[in-house]
C-alpha cells in the first residue's frame, strides 16, 4: 500500500473520530433525525471517495516518473554493462595474449638455461682438459729437457772423442816418420790405432743408442699423456700416503692440542677421616677414536679413586665434559682393557662434530716414525721423545728417560702424559715414567665399567681386583 494513501485514511478515520466524538457530556446531544444522519454520511462518502481517487491520481503519477526513472536507469545500466563487457573481453584477450609472451618467455628462459648449463658443463671439461694437459706438458718438458742434457752429453764426448782421434792422427803421422829407428813405437801406435778403432765403433754404437732412446723417449712421452688420467686418479691416494709418511711439526702437533682439549670433572662421596666427604678431580685431555667409540682419555692418578688394596671406592660418581664452557653427553666412564690404569670416558660423536672439536684417530702404525710427541697432563709441557720397543712388553714402548727441551726449561715423561705419533694420531697414555700403553682400541676391560648402582664397597671390590692384576705384571710397568 502506497504510503501517502495510508496517511489520507489515517487523517479521514481521525477526522471521523474527532466529529463523532462528544466533548461537552453536560450538554445533552441534539437528536438528530434519520434524513440528517443520512444526508452527513453520504457527504464523508463522498469526501472519501474525492480524496481517494485524488490520492491514485498522484500515484499513478509518481509510478508512471518512477518507471521513466527505471527505464532511463535501466538503459544507461545496461549501455554500462555493454562497456564492461567489452572491457573484460579486451582484457581477457589481453590477459591471453599476456600468458602466451609469458609461456614463450619461459620456454627462451628455459632454454637459455639449458644452454647456459651446457656451456657451463663444458667450460668445466674444459678447464679440466687444460689442466691435463698443462700437467702433461710439464712432463714432456721434464723430458725434453732430459733428452737435451743427454744430447747435450753426447755431443760432449763425441768431440773429446773427435778431439782424442786428430792427436792419435797425429800421433801416428809422427811414428810413421820414426818408423825405421822405432819399431817399438810403430806397435804402439798400431795399437792405439786400433783402440780408436774401437773407440769409434763404440761411438757410432752409442749414437745409434742414442737415437733408440729418443724414439723410446718419444713413445714414453705418448704412454705419459695417456698416463696423466690414471695419475690424476690416484693423486689422492698419493696425497694421503704422503701425509701419513710425513711427521708433522711439534709445535703445530700442541697447538692443535691446546685448541681440542676438554675438561673432565670427576666427583662422588668416599670415607674420609671424620666420616664421608665429597671427593672430585679435574684433568684436561683430549678425545680419541678408534672408528666406533669416541671417549676422553685420563689417568687413574687424574680421577677421585685409585687402584689399591683395600680399595675405597665412591658413591653417586658423576662425570662431566665441557670444551670452554660447552658441556658435551658423557656416559658411564671405564677402565681401559689395554690397562685399567687408563680411564675412559665416553661422550657422544655428533656433538663434537657440532663443536668442530678434532677427534684423535688411533694411530694405525704407531711404529711409522722413531720419535713421538709427548704432552703432559693438562698440557702444560710438551716435547719431542724417543722410544723403543720392548719384547718382553709387546703391548708398550719404552720411553727414554732423557729430559726434553720445552718452551721454557725441560721436564721428563710421567704417568697420565699423553703420546701424540708424528702423524698426528694418538699413540697411547704413559702408565708410569717409562712406559706408555699402545692403544689399538677403546673398549673396557670386563667389570671396568663404573655403573651409578655401584655401593662405594662394590667399587672397591673392583679397584682390589684390578690392583691384583698390576701386581702380576713385570716390575717395570707396574
Amino acid at each position: 500500500m502506497n504510503r501517502t494513501l495510508l496517511l489520507i485514511m489515517c487523517d479521514f478515520l481521525l477526522l471521523n473520530l474527532l466529529a463523532l466524538t462528544r466533548w461537552d457530556r453536560n450538554e445533552p446531544e441534539a437528536q438528530r433525525t434519520p434524513a440528517e444522519l443520512a444526508v452527513a454520511g453520504a457527504t464523508a462518502r463522498e469526501d472519501l471517495v474525492a480524496s481517494l481517487r485524488e490520492s491514485l491520481a498522484e500515484e499513478q503519477a509518481e509510478r508512471e516518473a518512477l518507471k521513466s526513472r527505471m527505464s532511463s536507469e535501466v538503459a544507461a545500466r545496461e549501455t554500462t554493462a555493454a562497456q564492461l563487457e567489452q572491457q573484460r573481453r579486451q582484457l581477457e584477450a589481453t590477459l591471453n595474449q599476456t600468458r602466451q609472451t609469458a609461456a614463450q618467455l619461459d620456454q627462451k628462459l628455459a632454454a637459455q638455461t639449458q644452454q647456459a648449463t651446457q656451456a657451463r658443463e663444458l667450460l668445466n671439461q674444459t678447464q679440466a682438459r687444460l689442466t691435463e694437459l698443462d700437467r702433461s706438458r710439464e712432463v714432456l718438458a721434464d723430458s725434453v729437457r732430459s733428452s737435451e742434457a743427454e744430447r747435450q752429453k753426447l755431443q760432449e764426448e763425441l768431440e773429446r772423442q773427435r778431439k782424442e782421434a786428430a792427436a792419435l792422427a797425429a800421433a801416428r803421422a809422427e811414428a810413421e816418420q820414426k818408423v825405421a829407428s822405432l819399431n817399438s813405437a810403430v806397435k804402439v801406435a798400431e795399437a792405439e790405432k786400433q783402440l780408436l778403432r774401437e773407440n769409434l765403433t763404440d761411438l757410432k754404437t752409442q749414437v745409434t743408442r742414442v737415437q733408440e732412446e729418443k724414439a723410446k723417449l718419444q713413445e714414453q712421452t705418448t704412454t705419459l699423456a695417456k698416463g696423466v688420467t690414471q695419475l690424476a686418479k690416484s693423486s689422492d691416494e698419493f696425497k694421503q700416503e704422503i701425509r701419513d709418511n710425513t711427521p708433522i711439526n711439534a709445535n703445530l702437533l700442541y697447538s692443535r692440542f691446546l685448541t681440542n682439549r676438554v675438561n673432565v670433572s670427576l666427583s662422588g662421596t668416599g670415607a674420609g677421616i671424620f666420616g664421608s666427604t665429597t671427593k672430585s678431580k679435574e684433568a684436561a685431555t683430549v678425545l680419541a677414536s678408534d672408528g666406533t667409540n669416541v671417549v676422553a682419555l685420563l689417568h687413574v692418578n687424574e680421577a677421585p679413586f685409585s687402584l689399591s688394596i683395600p680399595g675405597f671406592g665412591l658413591d653417586n660418581l658423576t662425570v662431566q665434559v665441557d670444551h670452554e664452557g660447552q658441556a658435551l653427553p658423557a656416559g658411564r666412564p671405564f677402565l681401559s682393557e689395554r690397562d685399567p690404569r687408563i680411564v675412559a670416558v665416553p661422550v657422544e660423536a655428533r656433538q663434537t662434530q657440532a663443536l668442530g672439536l678434532q677427534v684423535y684417530p688411533l694411530a694405525k702404525n704407531p711404529f711409522k716414525f722413531p720419535e713421538a710427541v709427548l704432552v703432559s697432563r693438562g698440557g702444560r709441557y710438551y716435547g719431542e721423545v724417543e722410544f723403543k720397543l720392548d719384547p718382553r712388553t709387546p703391548d708398550f714402548v719404552k720411553m727414554k728417560s732423557r729430559l726434553m727441551s720445552r718452551v721454557f726449561g725441560e721436564f721428563s715423561p710421567s704417568a697420565g702424559d699423553l703420546v701424540l705419533s708424528k702423524t698426528g694420531e694418538l699413540l697411547g697414555v704413559m702408565v708410569n715414567s717409562e712406559y706408555c700403553a699402545v692403544l689399538t682400541s677403546l673398549l673396557p676391560a670386563p667389570g671396568g665399567v663404573l655403573e651409578t648402582y655401584l655401593t662405594r664397597e662394590e667399587m672397591g671390590r673392583k679397584f682390589e681386583a684390578f690392583r691384583t692384576q698390576l701386581n702380576n705384571l713385570p716390575a717395570s710397568l707396574q
